[in-house]
């Protein structure tokens, strides 16, 4: 009788029980390539996401929005106020730095932040920065240029300044074209977000000593000029000014604002006033 053996020969046979130890030694082998697979999958897909932050100063909300309309155009972006130390952990590709003019020059919580940072593990980023001002940006692109060449070594790539509408009302009122100038300044962020998008470097104009004299002898005494500010009756003791400071110059006692003379003369307490409206 003619007998076929789907297991070979008797003498090469290879038994059922064999099988199933040859399968389950295929299913673990399997599990591990599908594991080493994830594992490089999950390591090239961090490899590929590129972070992004920006880093802005901002007392009546000018320089945030800009900070707001770069981070949704680049993506994976975060946002970060200078008024506050921050700590660099991660590497990131780009850093920005938005802040406002201040009589002709960089804030003074700026220039503190920018020389306290640690800069160290994010040498090779590509940096720039946007001033924003209401009359003249002054030195406040080239300060900040130098600030970071000197302090960290590292090179402001890129640098650019945007007119906004003008809102330091202990000086001079409100403009009646804010909306002419808001419109204005919203259409020409938008070629400056597309050269930050492609990386791109320009030339900075160097530091006018004028405005640099200015601005020092503004650093100098800017901390104590909130020795001059006054609260009427028509305060409410709402407290909104000792929430939107951003220096955290503002106590309230007795329900009246208390100055703690570290003011930056970003005059976001008098901007935010229902009674100043």
């Amino acid at each position: 009788m003619l007998r076929i053996s789907l297991f070979g020969p008797p003498n090469r046979r290879i038994q059922p029980e064999r099988y199933v130890q040859l399968g389950l030694k295929f299913f673990k082998l399997k599990k591990s390539i599908d594991k080493i697979i994830k594992i490089q999958y999950i390591v090239r897909y961090k490899e590929i996401i590129v972070e992004n932050v920006v880093l802005y100063f901002s007392g009546t909300g000018n320089s945030l929005k800009v900070a707001k309309d770069i981070s949704k155009e680049l993506k994976n972006c975060e946002i970060v106020s200078m008024a506050r130390p921050f700590n660099f952990v991660k590497q990131y590709d780009s850093i920005g730095f938005v802040y406002p003019t201040y009589f002709w020059g960089l804030p003074k919580k700026v220039i503190e932040f920018v020389e306290n940072v640690n800069l160290g593990n994010n040498k090779n980023a590509y940096y720039y920065s946007i001033t924003t001002y209401g009359g003249s940006a002054g030195n406040a692109i080239y300060q900040l240029y130098e600030l970071l060449l000197n302090k960290h070594g590292v090179k402001l790539n890129y640098g650019q300044k945007l007119k906004m509408f003008s809102n330091y009302v202990i000086t001079y009122d409100m403009s009646e074209k804010i909306n002419e100038i808001t419109k204005s300044s919203n259409e020409k962020l938008i070629p400056i977000i597309n050269s930050i998008k492609m990386k791109k470097n320009n030339s900075l104009n160097k530091l006018t000593k004028m405005f640099k004299f200015i601005n020092n002898d503004f650093i100098k005494k800017v901390s104590d000029m909130d020795k001059d500010f006054t609260v009427n009756n028509d305060c409410t003791g709402c407290g909104i000014c000792e929430k939107v400071c951003p220096v955290k110059n503002i106590e309230m006692d007795d329900n009246k604002p208390q100055y703690k003379h570290h003011c930056e003369q970003c005059v976001a307490c008098i901007q935010f006033c229902h009674k100043s409206q």
